[in-house]
């Protein structure tokens, strides 16, 4: 009997636990249903419908995730999406290329009480204010306009923060722009007037507004506008110099009055080990800032009217590739510190590079020597004394011998009567005699003998038909 009654409570427990879980799980679904709105979007939007919102959900934050959940949507149901072709475009990867586009003003929020609010999202998302940005209610309808940048459109650009076009709506006047381009670019100065371009209907015709901002005229389709101000010159001007000086780095500077005798002062001048023979300023091949200037357009350009011939070109080509590719200014930096040299006079550009390398008291020997490499430099010693240092000639050396200049490479080759001096950084080269075989000799002298024969053969039958 004790035991009968103790299964009794057990299954007494059971249903209570039973009906409790039951209990919170339809109540949990009770309160969803009431934290819920529906909210209908129609017009032009990413998708179209009744969807649910939240009670306490704005504006921006539901079309926000309605629009997020349509793109989810598409990209994991593409081959649907694809069968529109005029939907979208896609990546290699097959999802949406860009972000869906709506229009974010003008939007009529429409609600059941028959109140009709006209939104403004963009407005609201730079400068906070909620009235553009209400809480939904229920059955509220939101109607978006079809955004169409082509005609519907307002351009402003200058001394704005974000330059571009920007959707126009019915009303907008010329403050309201500004404020959506993040408004006036505190780097101008003096910002007082605006320039406005209105096209007439046929495109023809142009009407020219010169206005003061604070006159905030009203605004029509199609208006270009340009936030006038002089160009601000307050930029991060500077050149870069490495190598050979006591602080090394970047340099500030002016736009074009800064002297490189300054610069040198601004980085505590030379160091003792500084090659100043070597020493070299980049600037680089588009000294005139031209926006259309490539290496391709400066080639066609350079070859356009030429006048040289075909074996000069491949030369040309030569010079004109290391022209591109040093761009370096003549300059002698062993006088740049003399206030009387035009040198320390030379005035440095934005995006300069200055090379101070260090001293190399090397010649380096090579070709048809024994042991090319670098050998120390001697003042007093010419050529002999760096072939002799790299073991001596090689069995198959010819006779000319050139001295290749380190700082110019210039070519200068061995006079033995008035041997050249040698300079630390230069270069000693010994060409090599190619060997040639009994069948190289035989073929040069079969196609002289062919010629020979060919001309004479020639001679003589003009001889007889003249006789």
């Amino acid at each position: 009997m004790k035991a009968l009654k103790y299964i009794w409570v057990l299954i007494l427990f059971l249903n209570l636990n039973i009906f409790s879980q039951f209990d919170k799980s339809m109540m949990k679904s009770l309160s969803d249903n009431t934290n819920m709105i529906s909210v209908t979007i129609g017009g032009s939007f990413v998708v179209t419908g009744s969807f649910n919102a939240f009670l306490n959900e704005r504006v921006d934050q539901y079309i926000t995730r309605i629009n997020a959940q349509a793109i989810q949507s598409f990209n994991t149901d593409l081959p649907n999406i694809r069968s529109q072709s005029n939907f979208r475009s896609f990546d290699i990867d097959g999802s949406i290329l860009n972000p869906i586009e709506y229009s974010l003003r003008g939007i009529k929020l429409k609600r059941a009480s028959g109140e009709e609010l006209t939104l403004d999202i963009a407005k609201f998302r730079v400068n906070g204010d909620f009235k553009n940005n209400p809480y939904l209610r229920n059955d509220d309808l939101l109607v978006f306009p079809i955004l169409e940048l082509e005609r519907n459109f307002v351009a402003i650009d200058g001394a704005i923060n974000k330059p571009g076009r920007y959707q126009f709506v019915d009303g907008d006047k010329l403050s309201d722009i500004i404020e959506l381009a993040l408004g006036i670019n505190k780097a101008y100065e003096n910002v007082e007037f605006a320039r406005i371009s209105r096209l007439s209907y046929s495109g023809d015709s142009e009407h020219i507004l010169n206005v003061k901002i604070t006159e905030n005229p009203p605004l029509q389709r199609g208006d270009r506008i340009t936030i006038v101000a002089e160009e601000t010159q307050k930029k991060d001007f500077k050149v870069y110099i490495v190598g050979e000086v006591h602080t090394p780095g970047f340099v500030s500077i002016t736009k074009n009055n800064t002297t490189l005798r300054e610069v040198i002062t601004r980085v505590g001048g030379f160091k003792p080990s500084a090659d100043l023979n070597r020493a070299e300023l980049v600037r680089g091949t588009n000294v005139f800032r031209s926006f259309l200037f490539t290496e391709e357009f400066e080639n066609m350009l350079m070859l356009r009217m030429a006048t040289i011939t075909e074996e000069d070109s491949s030369s040309f080509i030569i010079d004109n590739k290391l022209r591109f590719t040093r761009g370096n200014a003549l300059i002698e930096f062993n006088r740049i510190l003399d206030q009387a040299s035009p040198d320390g006079d030379f005035i440095v550009r934005d995006g300069d590079i200055i090379f101070i390398p260090e001293k190399l008291n090397l010649v380096y020997v090579f070709g048809q020597v024994k042991k090319p490499g670098y050998i120390e430099h001697k003042d007093s010693e010419n050529y002999n004394y760096y072939i002799s240092k790299a073991g001596g000639l090689g069995d198959l050396a010819r006779e000319e011998i050139y001295i290749i200049k380190g700082t110019s490479r210039t070519w200068v080759e061995v006079d033995e009567d008035n041997p050249p001096s040698i300079e630390p950084g230069d270069f000693v080269w010994i060409p090599k005699e190619i060997p040639r075989n009994f069948t190289y000799y035989l073929n040069r002298i079969m196609a002289v003998s062919s010629v020979i024969s060919t001309v004479a053969t020639l001679i003589l039958i003009f001889l007889q038909f003249s006789n």
